[in-house]
């Protein structure tokens, strides 16, 4: 090893030395320091320190350069880096198109990442007072814990609140009476299915869904409807539908009033049409006091923006919440409506985030991807950096000073950088229709406009600046006189390298593992025994006539053969969606709040869905039209402990105040919800079957197309001017996992997305690594050694990298799923041997391809390698 003077001394000559003479001393004083430190290395340390003392005259030190001089970028010096450049880049494709290739695919991911993230964060900004708005959910203190339900009492009185302007109520669902069928004019056919609202009159004031022609006040009237511009083209085509006539399930009629803009997909609320609350008083046939007892969606627009927390103190006021919420233990909270589409997640009546938290997850994805990438390129570019020394050398040699050369290797960066980006760019485009399947939305490069374009100009500086700021350095660094007489390694420092490949396989590897995690969760949820069964399963959307004559229909469609079962409800056990408090029976404490998940059903419910009846029996089979409500229940295993009888066959409950009912059996507990809810107690009580809105299929495995067909015929046979509307029962829980699936769709791209970076970075690093021990090589093959003792050379420099990034990677990722876990009360155990396994494979996939790579150099002819060049 040779020796070194010492470093303060070196670093004080190169300081205060002029840039044209600093390679000629410098040269001259390391020459004499290399032959008096083969005698004393003391002394030429000494020696060393006096020449750099001596030397340190007014003529030598730097002086400053007149004006003129230090503008060192002209159009000149760009164009000559360019050709500079582009003749480098032909001269080494391999390692430039490698480069050139990591940050284009890293540039793509954080695009399309970017893209998701501003549509993420856009919904319900388009509004015009959009940070004026609130949503009111409510919170009820039951069961030992607070539950929060995403509704508020029709009867909020916001009059005693001097900052709040309107109060609008609206009424949503994805079934009847919200979906609805029409017919378009002037044609015979199906009728087209629209999803609209129930809304206060003050909907198209309090939002900016825009009237573009029409009233502009629309649902102030009880017999009127506003229609979406697409609805209007569907049902009417170019002709104006302003004052038609359209008819509600075909008895109420109302006319066409106004036409409003298509609801833009960032939008929390949508629709397609906007009817009165007086025509959902009809389809339900309830009265105003039975209106006032519902609970909906109602969102408050204040005249000033205020504190959230404030508003909430004053909703629950007495005078507004009610006197009779409040003893129920009933609060009100005020949600900035633009925060609600990220944040809608509660856990014991707090915020426990929601969809931010993959928002946040997908940010640090993007960093995590677009950091290898740079990663990649610093290595590559330094791992160059021996094949370019003596150009480096000569430049020196004929006057190019330090500043120039850093100018010259930070533009040949950015020029290598806005390439990638625009590569990325068209990456981009052309993944995007794909990437749109996969998040099921439609997002577009419109989205980055305004401010963003000033971010995304920033983000390419500083993409750049970190890419070239290290092997800029490390190229102009370089002695003309040390790179002449073979005294100094090029390429910078190894160890900053090994330390950065770390950095870059630990990333890796953490972001295969988590997405490891969320596959084995999503199998667990998909494997997990819900308690009830969903398979082989249609839900119909019924209208009134039919669900009166469902005795004859379900007659008709089982003589198919291929339909074994149906029965009816007025929630999907799947996913109930709302809980009540308003549960009775004899014993009960008056302090207690008990909340109950209720399904109104007929007889046949625990057979179709295969409960089991584990006390007691099954409802009583009477006839399905009878029109008044009949008195039985049957209550989960949960349930008995929350009711606290010791037997309950035969106990009376009484359930919403006018539901009495005698308990006749025990059903086993089934899930009702998502997996990251806890197990809920259920009341399934009978109904009178026009009052229930889902009519469930069950129909023999492997026969889904011969069931549609068999329950469409039946359902034309008795229905005959409604088109059939259905779902599968599968559509729904996918539907309930619909976040996560798109997650782990998106984390296991980008998964493979760093391993093809990491794959890269390896190569780089590797080829650095043979190129550096070539010679090395040769003098062991020169003394025997074998071609496995010659590749353990190359591999050694990689062992501790990869154990390094193991070690660091699995407990981090570990940290990281195990907390995403917990955000599900029924998960999968931490999958070790997965874990285990990944670790190996990525050992196996290093020592892969470092043996790919060092084979040539191997079988080489050492006298080749050991030349004199």
């Amino acid at each position: 090893m040779k020796s070194r003077p010492p470093k303060w001394a070196d670093n004080f000559l190169s300081w205060y030395c002029r840039e044209d003479l600093l390679d000629e001393i410098q040269g001259d004083l390391y020459e004499l320091y290399e032959r008096e430190s083969r005698g004393s290395k003391r002394a030429a340390n000494w020696q060393f320190v006096w020449n750099v003392i001596r030397f340190f005259r007014i003529k030598n030190i730097k002086k400053k350069k007149p004006a003129p001089d230090t503008n060192l970028v002209t159009a000149a010096m760009l164009m000559n880096n360019l050709l500079v450049f582009i003749r480098n880049f032909r001269r080494n494709p391999g390692h430039s198109i490698l480069s050139l290739f990591g940050l284009s695919i890293a540039f793509a991911c954080t695009f399309l990442i970017a893209l998701w993230v501003i549509n993420e964060f856009s919904f319900d900004r388009f509004h015009q007072d959009s940070d004026r708005l609130y949503k009111v959910i409510s919170h009820v203190d039951a069961n030992s814990s607070i539950q929060t339900e995403f509704v508020a009492g029709f009867n909020i009185n916001t009059e005693s609140i001097p900052e709040v302007e309107e109060a609008t109520h609206i009424s949503t669902g994805s079934r009847w009476p919200h979906e609805l069928c029409f017919w378009p004019e002037n044609e015979t056919g199906d009728c087209v299915y629209f999803n609209g609202v129930y809304a206060s009159p003050s909907l198209f004031s309090t939002f900016s869904f825009p009237i573009i022609s029409g009233d502009p006040d629309p649902l102030k009237d009880v017999a009127q409807i506003a229609i979406s511009e697409s609805m209007a083209k569907t049902l009417y085509g170019e002709e104006s539908p302003l004052g038609k006539i359209i008819k509600i399930d075909g008895t109420k009629e109302v006319a066409v009033a106004a036409i409003f803009q298509d609801i833009p997909s960032q939008s929390s609320i949508t629709f397609d049409f906007a009817l009165p609350f007086s025509i959902l008083k009809r389809q339900w046939g309830i009265d105003d006091n039975a209106l006032q007892s519902q609970f909906f969606n109602v969102y408050l627009k204040t005249s000033t923006q205020m504190p959230a927390g404030q508003l909430s103190e004053k909703l629950n006021q007495p005078t507004v919440i009610g006197e009779e919420y409040l003893a129920n233990k009933i609060t009100y909270e005020a949600v900035p409506l633009t925060d609600w589409h990220l944040n809608n997640s509660y856990e014991n009546g707090k915020s426990a985030g929601g969809r931010i938290e993959y928002v946040r997850l997908f940010i640090l994805i993007a960093m995590f991807v677009l950091a290898m990438a740079v990663i990649n390129f610093v290595n590559l570019s330094t791992a160059k950096a021996t094949l370019r020394a003596k150009e480096i050398g000569v430049r020196k040699a004929i006057g190019a000073v330090k500043s120039s050369l850093v100018v010259q290797f930070m533009s040949e960066s950015f020029m290598m950088v806005i390439a990638a980006f625009l590569l990325g760019l068209g990456w981009t485009i052309l993944i995007l229709p794909t990437f749109n399947t996969i998040i099921d939305d439609h997002v577009t490069l419109s989205l980055i406009g305004g401010m963003n374009i000033v971010y995304l100009l920033i983000f390419l500086v500083t993409v750049a600046v970190l890419a070239g700021i290290y092997p800029s350095a490390v190229l102009s660094s370089f002695q003309s006189s040390e790179i002449m007489k073979g005294l100094k390694n090029t390429g910078g420092s190894l160890n900053i390298r090994k330390v950065l490949m770390a950095v870059q396989l630990c990333l890796s590897l953490g972001i295969i593992l988590f997405s490891t995690v969320i596959y084995f969760q999503l199998d667990f949820i998909k494997a997990k025994n819900l308690g009830f069964d969903k398979e082989n399963m249609i839900r119909v959307e019924p209208t009134y006539n039919l669900l009166k004559t469902y005795d004859a229909f379900k007659t008709e469609a089982l003589k198919s053969g291929v339909i074994t079962n149906m029965t009816v409800t007025n929630a999907n056990p799947m996913v109930i969606g709302s809980n009540t408090i308003a549960v009775d029976w004899q014993g009960k404490s008056p302090d207690s709040q008990i909340s109950f998940q209720t399904i109104g059903t007929i007889h046949n419910f625990p057979e179709m869905f295969g409960l089991e009846i584990q006390e007691g029996r099954d409802f009583l089979p009477v006839q399905q039209t009878k029109d008044s409500l009949a008195s039985e229940a049957l209550i989960s295993k949960t349930a008995v402990a929350f009711f606290g009888f010791e037997n309950p066959i035969g106990q009376k409950i009484r359930i919403h105040d006018y539901l009495d009912c005698e308990i006749v059996g025990v059903v086993n507990d089934f899930h009702t919800s998502s997996l990251k809810e806890s197990m809920q107690p259920v009341i399934i009580y009978r109904n009178v079957i026009t009052q229930l809105s889902g009519i469930y299929v069950k129909y023999k495995p492997g026969e889904a197309e011969a069931a549609l067909k068999a329950i469409a015929k039946s359902y034309e046979t008795f229905e005959p001017n409604t088109t059939i509307k259905y779902w599968f029962q599968d559509e729904t829980f996918d539907s309930l996992y619909k976040t996560e699936t798109i997650a782990s769709k998106l984390v296991l791209a980008f998964s493979g997305i760093s391993i093809l970076i990491a794959i890269i970075g390896i190569v780089g690093l590797a080829t650095f690594n043979t190129m550096r021990k070539t010679k090395e090589i040769g003098v062991r093959r020169v003394f025997g050694a074998s071609h496995s003792e010659s590749l353990l050379v190359l591999l050694k420099e990689f062992v501790w990298v990869s154990l390094l990034a193991i070690v660091v990677a699995v407990p981090l990722a570990w940290f990281a799923s195990q907390k995403w876990l917990n955000t599900y009360a029924y998960r999968t155990a931490m999958p070790w041997m997965a874990f285990l396994l990944i670790s190996a494979l990525a050992v196996v996939l290093i020592v892969g391809i470092i043996w790919i790579q060092g084979q040539k150099t191997i079988a080489t002819n050492p006298t080749k390698s050991l030349r004199s060049e």
